[in-house]
């Protein structure tokens, strides 16, 4: 029983040493590791400054940051150093503009890492595939274009989310003319992100592009125009997100009403607004659309305020007696609600 015992005890003690062991290995390991991605920031940060600010105007190559950057362990053999390079690399695209920002994407397009991102299209991980797809584009990489395109329609909704953000940052406006050929639908999430990326990487319209895909019967792809319209305050294209305010979709309705809020419309556009709003078949809708015609209106129109009354829609009735009530037309509205009762008594 001793013998079993003292064992138990020598057992207990060599797996104390060896976790004791384990945790100096672990906090020995970071120290180097930390030491080292240090070493990679400092190196990346004074090339990158000799880079784009040259010693007497003279020209800095990129292969003298490439040797520096290899020289503290940015090899592609070292797979972690050069992801935590990549990382760096995308943190200084981001805070850079104008020349600077140019002579960025020139270099990052010469030196190695960028391999390590196109590898990574190959994966059969859906997350390393995404991940590699917004590594290209956060760096502006369009050589791999046409890799990226392949992915467009890829089953994981999160790669093809991401090589649609990346037509969008290579191609611009030109990237809408994939819209009628996209096989999966287009979550709003996805509408949102591709719409700010257009208006961050190309603030100016060309509406050409927008025109050619207004034919397009795919739900996303009408949602998605109608956003980018109020995005870039597109007045003369306003007509387009009018013709959906009494469309059969609940959504397509729901953006279009969304979407037209941001305009002040001409006097046929808010007259043809008024006509669309009695076809609306949603209650909470017709609400919305009347409260931002009387948003852009100067004074209430009582002759479209007087047709809202005589709809027999208890709210969209009450609605409009409130707006008239608040705009002075007190005894307009008791008229309405006593011919109401007295209605009410001679049934």
């Amino acid at each position: 029983m001793e013998e079993k015992l003292l064992l138990l005890i020598q057992i207990l003690f060599l797996v104390l040493i060896l976790v004791w062991c384990t945790i100096g290995f672990s906090l020995i390991y970071r120290k180097i590791r930390k030491s080292q991605l240090n070493r990679i920031e400092r190196t990346f940060a004074s090339e990158i400054s000799k880079f784009l600010y040259p010693a007497h105007g003279e020209e800095y190559h990129y292969l003298n940051v490439q040797r520096a950057l290899q020289a503290v362990g940015a090899k592609p053999s070292k797979k972690g150093n050069i992801q935590y390079l990549i990382d760096l690399m995308i943190r200084a695209q981001r805070s850079m503009l104008g020349n600077n920002y140019n002579k960025l994407r020139l270099l990052f397009s010469q030196i190695p890492p960028y391999g390590a991102s196109q590898s990574k299209l190959n994966s059969r991980k859906w997350y390393v595939k995404a991940r590699g797809i917004r590594e290209i584009y956060e760096m502006e990489q369009v050589q791999y274009i046409h890799d990226i395109t392949r992915e467009r329609n890829n089953p994981n909704i999160f790669v093809r989310r991401e090589a649609q953000i990346a037509m969008v940052v290579f191609l611009g406006w030109e990237s809408l003319r994939f819209l009628p050929y996209l096989k999966k639908e287009m979550t709003l999430w996805q509408q949102i992100k591709i719409v700010e990326k257009l208006y961050a990487h190309y603030p100016d319209a060309q509406i050409k592009y927008l025109k050619k895909v207004y034919g397009t019967q795919r739900p996303y792809a009408q949602e998605l125009l109608m956003r980018i319209i109020r995005k870039f305050n597109l007045f003369t294209e306003v007509d387009y997100i009018i013709d959906f305010l009494n469309h059969e979709s609940f959504d397509r309705r729901e953006t279009a009403i969304y979407c037209l809020n941001s305009f002040k419309l001409t006097e046929e556009q808010l007259q043809e607004v008024k006509d669309k709003l009695f076809k609306i078949p949603n209650t909470e809708q017709q609400v919305q659309l009347m409260q931002y015609v009387t948003q852009i209106s100067t004074e209430p129109d009582l002759q479209f305020f007087d047709k809202i009354l005589q709809t027999g829609n208890d709210i969209l009735e009450l609605s409009a007696a409130e707006v008239l009530w608040n705009n002075g037309y007190e005894e307009r509205v008791r008229e309405f609600y006593y011919s109401q009762y007295k209605l009410k008594e001679v049934i």
